[in-house]
């Protein structure tokens, strides 16, 4: 039985990996407890999603030195696991308006030359009891891709990034709060 722990704090993430790993002996902690106190035990894996919303509403400048903060945490944890997943927002090949975009690519790009380091990449995860919501239903008819938390599951492996799609960022000096990142989220090209 391996050691696994799920840092952060999104219900669906922790749901669809606890599925994942069932037979694991997983533990659960929040993504801004590990960052300050910066104190874990070994584990197996450590399955990392989480980052500070307030880079939405900072200078670039300021976006930048947390990616580099951001990376020295990762070494910090990949010191005390065999293997570190990197849960990231879907990244579209061509064209977005998102800050979140443009820190997880910088951060990738970093992250990707650490062999323990496998970066998830994957778009809005849909479990069974969110396809029966009038909101599911609506982004079908307007045919927005959503991931599957079973495929998800069964085939990982496949949203696993081997390379960085090179996005061009628009807009990105503009702050913003959490709702107008969401909303600008849906105008990306894929």
């Amino acid at each position: 039985m391996r050691k696994i722990l799920i840092i952060g704090s999104s219900y669906i993430i922790k749901k669809t990996f606890k599925k994942k790993f069932s037979k694991d002996d997983i533990t659960f902690t929040e993504f801004r407890k590990i960052w300050e106190q910066k104190n874990i035990e070994k584990f197996d894996i450590i399955i990392l999603s989480g980052f500070h919303r307030k880079i939405l509403h900072k200078k670039i400048s300021y976006i930048e030195g947390y990616i580099l903060k951001y990376d020295n945490f990762i070494n910090f944890l990949t010191k005390n696991c065999d293997q570190l997943y990197l849960i990231s927002t879907f990244i579209p090949n061509y064209y977005s308006f998102s800050r979140i975009v443009f820190f997880y690519k910088s951060l990738i790009l970093k992250s990707m030359l650490n062999h323990k380091v496998k970066v998830i990449s994957f778009r809005k995860i849909i479990d069974e009891k969110f396809k029966n919501k009038l909101f599911f239903k609506i982004l079908k008819l307007l045919k927005f891709n959503l991931t599957d938390q079973e495929y998800l599951i069964n085939n990982t492996e496949k949203f696993i990034l081997k390379d960085v799609p090179i996005t061009k960022i628009l807009l990105l000096g503009i702050p913003r709060l959490m709702l107008i990142e969401r909303i600008i989220r849906l105008l990306d090209i894929d």
